[in-house]
């Protein structure tokens, strides 16, 4: 008898549903329509994520024009969320202000700050709590021609609590050759806490690369939520956010590092990035505090394809290594309803600092597709002598595909706690369903009732079913694979 199984995101649903056993189905909340799929660079894990703590300091009056340049990305701002300018407490930029910046200066706590749809030469920082800065679909923060420095490279800052952001498209924020100054498209403050941003675009942003040095300077972010090892942030959540066209460097698109505590990506679409598309990571400001680690998150309905750090793009790696979705060093957070494609690696658990465990991650109800460079999932630390290793971790109900390299790889994990179980994975081509990279270094994880292209006998895990697979269909307009067997 013909079995299939469709893992798939559709629209309004928030948690994975399990249908008869014949036909299982997992899941997801739909995110914005995929522009057109265009060649990118492979992408590698970062070494460095740099600290940015000083606020930005603000331009001159802001060139406004009606008239702002369109992009083939998709719309992802409801024209209904827009709050009424003419509304009570509503401060508006070209009215009841010259500047965003003045505008903010105005607001008082429950206050709006309505910027209407333009193209702004101005950054500007938010550090009052408790308002809302808004713009509109075409409302762009616009970097060209700015010179950027250590005062002046983030588009939107953010420190306080009870901050709102909406709607802004950030681009152009890019510096040519090597340098120490890092553009961020929106930075979430050290010790902020109840921070929203939501369906925000940052594009064609960081660096022009220079290929004649060996210097490899480069770090850059689209979003970049970050906390102090004695200066917690806390409950942040990004939203239905657009990042593409980011050349980062040994950075992230999209990360909450060090001590960021209940934080959740939510219906993101990220695409067409050098370097990891998002990021969960622990100690890379002191290894001996257990504060600094990103944590009690949740990563779920998003969206990221074409995420590569190949060397011929970017500089400051060696190998396509670069994930799609990435925790290294984090705990406790849940990873599930996400659609992943064409990455380097699709989803990695892993701790990149000797000593230290990635523990409490929870991958679940996922589908990925053609993560050929390295794995469609790949947990435990790369290294036994330098890195770090995976424990109290679940990889549950995910279905992945590929047709070159593996769909699941362990790495440096080796502990019972590890529980890997109920997962499709199809390797056709030149795939591989299963491996274990370091001999007994990846052994003795729990492994059970996976279906895969392969004998897990093997191995020393008779509790698996070794499937014939007859066709495998991957539609990525309505993000689902259906596989029969």
């Amino acid at each position: 008898m013909a079995l299939f199984l469709t893992a798939m995101m559709l629209s309004g649903c928030s948690s994975s549903k399990k249908q008869p056993a014949d036909t299982p189905v997992a899941t997801a909340p739909d995110t914005a329509d995929p522009a057109a799929a265009s060649n990118t660079p492979d992408v590698t894990k970062p070494d460095v994520t740099p600290e940015v703590t000083d606020t930005p300091a603000s331009a001159d009056a802001p060139d406004i024009t009606d008239a702002p340049a369109s992009t083939d990305a998709p719309d992802i701002t409801d024209a209904s969320d827009i709050t009424d300018p003419e509304s009570n407490g509503v401060i508006t930029v070209g009215t009841d202000a010259a500047t965003i910046s003045e505008a903010i200066d105005k607001a008082a706590e429950g206050d709006v700050v309505f910027v209407p749809k333009g193209i702004y030469t101005e950054t500007f920082g938010i550090e009052k709590n408790g308002i809302t800065v808004r713009g509109e679909e075409g409302t762009i923060i616009d970097g060209e021609g700015m010179e950027l420095n250590d005062d002046n490279c983030v588009a939107i800052y953010i420190k306080g609590k009870d901050i709102t952001v909406e709607s802004f498209e950030i681009r152009n924020f890019i510096i040519d050759g090597p340098s120490d100054v890092c553009p961020i498209g929106i930075q979430v403050a050290k010790g902020s806490s109840k921070v929203t941003v939501r369906n925000c675009k940052v594009h064609d942003h960081g660096f022009n690369y220079d290929y004649s040095t060996d210097d490899d300077n480069y770090n850059a972010h689209g979003i970049y939520v970050s906390g102090g090892v004695n200066k917690q942030t806390s409950d942040i959540l990004v939203e239905g956010c657009e990042l593409y066209n980011l050349h980062l460097g040994s950075s992230e698109s999209l990360v909450f590092n060090g001590n960021v505590v209940g934080f959740e990506a939510k219906d993101n679409y990220i695409h067409e990035c050098d370097n990891i598309g998002i990021d969960a990571i622990g100690y890379e400001q002191d290894e001996d505090n257990e504060n600094d680690s990103a944590r009690n998150g949740r990563i779920h309905g998003n969206y990221v394809t074409n995420i590569c750090s190949d060397p011929e793009v970017n500089p400051t790696y060696d190998s396509m290594c670069a994930d799609g979705i990435y925790v290294d060093g984090g705990r406790d957070i849940e990873i599930y309803d996400n659609f992943v494609t064409h990455c380097d690696i699709g989803i990695e658990v892993a701790s990149e600092h000797q000593g230290k465990v990635t523990s409490g991650i929870n991958v679940h109800d996922n589908t990925l597709a053609y993560n050929n460079s390295w794995a469609g999932i790949c947990f435990g630390g790369y290294d036994p002598e330098e890195t770090g290793t995976a424990k109290g971790c679940t990889i549950r109900n995910n279905t992945v595909y590929n047709t070159e390299s593996y769909c699941l790889v362990i790495q440096y994990a080796c502990d019972a706690s590890n529980v890997i179980e109920d997962n499709i994975l199809v390797a056709q081509d030149e795939g591989i369903a299963y491996g274990e990279e370091f001999e007994e270094l990846s052994k003795g994880n729990t492994v059970r009732n996976n279906r895969l292209t392969a004998d897990l006998a093997e191995y020393g895990y008779p509790e698996n079913t070794q499937i014939t697979v007859t066709n495998v269909t991957v539609d990525e307009e309505i993000r689902s694979v259906r596989i029969e067997y």
